[in-house]
């Protein structure tokens, strides 16, 4: 049967949907993920992960593919993110997998911010107007050499009506 999974990467610009087979080994995934990589791009230079996985082999784990599976292929095994919020900058390495959701979680922990405030934060690329969607992978916005990325912690726009 054949099932859709979805694929980010720091060469793709958007997301890619791909329809493979459920039962499809890990090498035939790999395979087929590598027809999204650029011209010169090896599959020994890159690396593949689950959606905030942080499991080494991620692939080699599924005993069947699911439907709308997330992965992730990158140069990176890990990204260093800083996050800055109320004068305080805090840091810590995720897989290029990671969700911006999964970052904001992490910070609005360790920052020890109330759920009902934490509602009204959003990251914001540092330097810029970005502010990546939840289900962004990190490594999305991370492009090799580039090993870092830092956000702060910014209130949410409001639409008054």
């Amino acid at each position: 049967m054949k099932v859709t999974i979805f694929a980010q990467s720091e060469f793709l610009a958007e997301i890619q949907a791909i329809e493979v087979e459920s039962t499809a080994s890990p090498a035939v995934l790999r395979e087929t993920l590598m027809r999204l990589a650029p011209p010169g791009i090896t599959a020994q230079s890159i690396e593949f992960f689950v959606e905030d996985c942080d499991d080494e082999r991620p692939l080699e784990a599924l005993a069947e593919i699911p439907h709308g599976l997330r992965v992730h292929m990158h140069r990176l095994k890990a990204i260093d993110v800083a996050v800055r919020y109320a004068g305080r900058e805090i840091r810590r390495a995720f897989r290029p997998s990671s969700t911006i959701r999964r970052v904001k979680h992490w910070a609005v922990r360790e920052f020890r911010i109330s759920p009902s405030d934490a509602a009204e934060l959003m990251l914001q690329v540092q330097g810029s107007d970005e502010r990546p969607d939840l289900d962004t992978h990190l490594g999305a916005l991370v492009k090799c050499p580039q090993k870092s990325v830092c956000f702060d912690l910014v209130p949410s726009a409001r639409v008054n009506g």
